[in-house]
């Protein structure tokens, strides 16, 4: 999976990318700030199912502008852009050559919580997936994607509320849709359309004074059409996850279910991560996945190292592998795989 940032309910790495913008302008009523990060890597995979095969690429590499205005009452307004851009492109590997505007949205903010409106993050990307801290390969258990409202929203409404002497975070979002899009990416309605009507999702996120995380969410979608494979017309998704720091170490594990308009799958993550004094960081994460509808099971190990030369430059390295316990009759589908790469991000 590609990371924008390393989760930061783990503690061990970046908190976000947001967090560390450079301040471009600074008054009492305005504050401007330039984030992003540069990436740079090289890959080389067997089958090439998860990545492309011996090339270099720059692609996830992001620039962002974020602008706030700070109102009576402790309110505020809030403007936040993000594009994501390859500054190394490659061929074979998609369309990861192409820019695109990845979040864009406002917000008003105050005592009250936070109102956002426009493209951003699901509730699910947001608060999901923390034992996934590998900065390509993992997170395969916690089954996302733009089609059911669980990684981005093309158009959403979001509240969210921070109680911070307890620790505690609350969300709700409204999707209000993106019709027309199918299995390609093109408006087909004869290939069963995978665009959504409208969906909804509500997170709580709990972190405690002793290391403890908990979190939870839930995802609904309405489909604009009945999937033509499965025979459903909504989807439904929910994750469990903890996490726990002690320390150097770090341990996190997830349980996810959904139902993908009648396709079933589960998924379960764990990780561990030990940090040690000159900086170097090991860990090694498993994914799961039960492919209930096509009888089939996904089995993924990853492992890494990285190295922080300073808050804002990592190194790293890492090799995953992932077998299916049987393949599609075309080789496509459900395909083994394993994959090595070793690259370089620098955030600001």
């Amino acid at each position: 999976m590609k990371k924008t940032v390393v989760a930061a309910v783990i503690g061990s790495v970046v908190a976000s990318a947001s967090a560390m913008a450079a301040e471009v302008y600074k008054s009492d009523e305005l504050s401007v700030n330039a984030y992003g990060n540069l990436r740079a890597r090289y890959e080389t995979t067997d089958n090439g199912v998860m990545g492309a095969d011996s090339t270099f690429t720059g692609e996830g590499t992001e620039l962002g502008l974020g602008v706030t205005y700070f109102l009576q009452d402790g309110l505020y307004v809030n403007g936040d852009v993000l594009s994501e851009m390859n500054i190394i492109p490659e061929d074979g590997d998609g369309n990861d050559d192409d820019s695109f505007l990845k979040f864009g949205s406002i917000a008003l903010g105050g005592d009250f919580g936070e109102f956002r409106i426009g493209r951003m993050s699901a509730i699910q990307d947001t608060l999901a997936g923390q034992y996934d801290i590998s900065w390509e390969y993992a997170g395969t258990a916690n089954i996302k994607d733009d089609a059911y409202a669980t990684d981005r929203l093309t158009n959403g409404f979001q509240y969210k509320y921070d109680m911070a002497p307890y620790g505690l975070t609350m969300m709700v979002q409204y999707h209000t849709g993106d019709e027309g899009v199918d299995a390609s990416g093109n408006a087909n309605p004869n290939n069963g359309e995978l665009g959504i009507d409208q969906a909804y999702a509500l997170g709580v996120a709990w972190e405690s004074e002793f290391g403890l995380g908990l979190s939870g969410t839930y995802t609904y979608s309405e489909r604009t059409k009945q999937d033509v494979k499965y025979g459903g017309d909504d989807d439904t998704s929910w994750t469990l996850n903890a996490t726990y720091r002690i320390q150097e170490l770090s341990l996190a594990a997830m349980y996810s279910d959904y139902d993908f308009a009648g396709n079933e799958q589960t998924g379960i993550g764990a990780m561990a991560r030990y940090d040690l004094p000159v900086g170097i960081g090991l860990y090694g994460i498993y994914d799961y996945v039960d492919y209930d509808t096509d009888d089939n099971t996904l089995d993924q190990y990853t492992i890494g190292a990285d190295y922080w030369l300073n808050d804002s430059v990592v190194s790293y390295m890492e090799y995953a592998d992932m077998s299916y316990d049987k393949q599609s009759s075309n080789g496509e589908t459900f395909q083994d795989d394993s994959a090595f790469t070793i690259g370089m991000r620098v955030y600001f």
